[in-house]
């Protein structure tokens, strides 16, 4: 007969605790339900409208089903993963609801039929087929509105500085900054034609012009908006006028700086597209047009697809910096 040994730590040791697991939850597994029902729509019914790389889209429909099992599994004794999981499983149930009744409804029954509807199938085929004018309308675009927003965020930094700090500017630069700030870029279309003597630099003008108006404003607010005893213990230590200009004021004033910044890239992206119209040979507003005439509304849809990375692409990396320079601020504005 055999003696059994006692599960029990030896006297003056503690026993290490079971490691605490972390189960999805039930709205978990309701988007993954949805996204594997996706799949498996996407692979087993037919094309009613015999729309092309149905078994791509499947294939993409069920590896991402199976990055979710992973993504839960990897979860499932890290607490921050699963926080993580959590957060976002509301919007993955919507976006695998979303994309099978898209599927549903364009390809697989032809409720929507096209060419106003497409579906993910032919959307697919667009971004392939059209993989180089669509890069290289994505990166003509680019390209104009950084010089645009460059452009205009020095011009209305310039104009809030200098009116933010000396009365003389403010009081000959506030009626100007009043009356022609507000304007929509659009609404200068006809002036820019006559004025600039290339389709090119009228197009960046435009751009500038969008981005000038709010840096403007919120530069000059945040420089009049710093304490004057920060100006005055500089004075005392003996300070000069740029010094007090560069290394308070402006400092200073960075929150609301960005703040314009912000409101500034919105603006220029709204103009990139009415700048594009000029007569630019190439970039995504250009190419929204272009298929538009034509009827190409798959293609249409890809650009504009393209246009909304872009922009959100942008205010990332310019929330980034905000929160590299700012960094008694991190993430007090959240994008």
């Amino acid at each position: 007969m055999t003696a059994t040994v006692p599960d029990v730590a030896p006297a003056g040791e503690r026993v290490a605790p079971a490691p605490r697991r972390y189960p999805p939850t039930l709205g978990f597994a309701v988007a993954w339900a949805l996204w594997a029902v996706t799949a498996l729509v996407t692979l087993a019914l037919p094309d009613e409208l015999q729309a092309a790389a149905p078994l791509a889209v499947g294939l993409l429909c069920s590896a991402w089903t199976v990055a979710l099992a992973g993504w839960a599994v990897w979860g499932y004794r890290r607490r921050e993963v699963t926080l993580r999981l959590r957060h976002h499983t509301p919007w993955i149930a919507v976006t695998g609801a979303w994309v099978l009744v898209w599927e549903y409804t364009t390809a697989k029954t032809g409720w929507l039929e096209p060419p106003h509807f497409a579906s993910p199938q032919h959307m697919l085929l667009v971004f392939y087929e059209e993989a180089g004018i669509l890069a290289s309308s994505t990166w003509h675009s680019l390209v104009l509105l950084l010089i645009g927003f460059g452009i205009g965020a020095v011009a209305g930094l310039s104009t809030g500085i200098a009116m933010g700090w000396s009365k003389l500017a403010s009081y000959w630069g506030n009626p100007v900054l009043q009356t022609a700030g507000p304007v929509p870029a659009a609404t200068l279309l006809p002036v820019v034609l006559v004025l600039f003597p290339t389709t090119y630099s009228g197009s960046i003008f435009m751009v500038a012009f969008g981005v000038w108006f709010p840096v403007a404003v919120l530069t000059r607010a945040g420089i009049a908006g710093v304490g004057r005893g920060y100006f005055d213990v500089a004075q005392t230590l003996g300070a000069s006028r740029n010094f007090l200009i560069w290394r308070v004021a402006v400092p200073g004033a960075l929150p609301s700086i960005f703040t314009g910044l912000f409101m500034g890239l919105g603006a220029s992206l709204g103009a990139l597209a009415v700048a594009e119209l000029l007569g630019v040979k190439n970039g995504l507003g250009w190419y929204i047009q272009w298929t538009k005439g034509w009827a190409a509304y798959p293609r249409m849809y890809a650009a504009i697809v393209l246009m909304v990375v872009v922009c959100r692409t942008l205010m990332l990396v310019l929330f980034r910096i905000r929160n590299r320079v700012l960094i008694w601020e991190k993430d007090l504005v959240r994008w």
